[in-house]
């Protein structure tokens, strides 16, 4: 993901959106769980008028042991659907129960990892700027370092530790022991050199 992908996701992802969605999921799930009711009831109410029907003319004294018999098993095949029915609906509503958790983890997740993202980005700030403090305060003791030990030469193209001793009356070889200088002949313009008190 390139580094535009990353702010962008930043500034159009954030909260609101992340509820929002889970809404609408669960909404979803919940019209789902709703239809799957309607329908399961519909097919119970159709067993249940089968079997009143058959209950009726069962009833009736010209009745057969036949259609008595057809009236106990649309009864009974009414109370299968309706117990159908019931679970079907049980099953509806644990479905749009799962949906809307699973909606509700996904945005919780996104949350946290954007929550993750911020803390990051606030430590390597709060890491940078103690950096540039740290450096501050180093290029300040070593101002004062300087300034308490004397003088700071910059060396210039054709300058010798030589020239440099006579020019501030030292010894150079004063100048090279405070600089830790190995070989006085290999110096290089732009080297900062402290020059000792006379």
């Amino acid at each position: 993901m390139s580094l535009w992908d990353k702010l962008k996701d930043a500034v159009t992802t954030d909260d609101a959106e992340a509820a929002e969605e889970a809404r609408r999921e669960s909404e979803e799930a919940q019209a789902e769980a709703d239809k799957a009711k309607v329908e399961a009831q519909a097919r119970a109410d159709e067993a249940r008028r089968k079997a009143d029907e058959a209950a009726e003319k069962a009833g009736l004294p010209s009745a057969t042991d036949e259609e008595k018999a057809q009236a106990d098993e649309a009864r009974q095949q009414a109370e299968a659907e309706a117990k159908a029915a019931q679970e079907a609906q049980a099953e509806a509503d644990r479905k749009a129960e799962e949906k809307a958790q699973k909606a509700i983890d996904k945005a919780n997740a996104r949350r946290e990892k954007r929550q993750e993202e911020r803390q990051d980005a606030r430590e390597e700030r709060q890491e940078e700027r103690q950096e540039r403090q740290e450096e501050r305060q180093e290029a300040r003791q070593e101002a004062r370092q300087e300034a308490a030990n004397g003088e700071v030469y910059t060396v210039k193209s054709g300058d010798t530790l030589s020239g440099i001793g006579q020019r501030y009356g030292v010894d150079w070889h004063e100048i090279a022991r405070v600089n830790n200088i190995e070989n006085p002949d290999l110096i290089f313009p732009g080297q900062k050199f402290r020059i000792p008190k006379s």
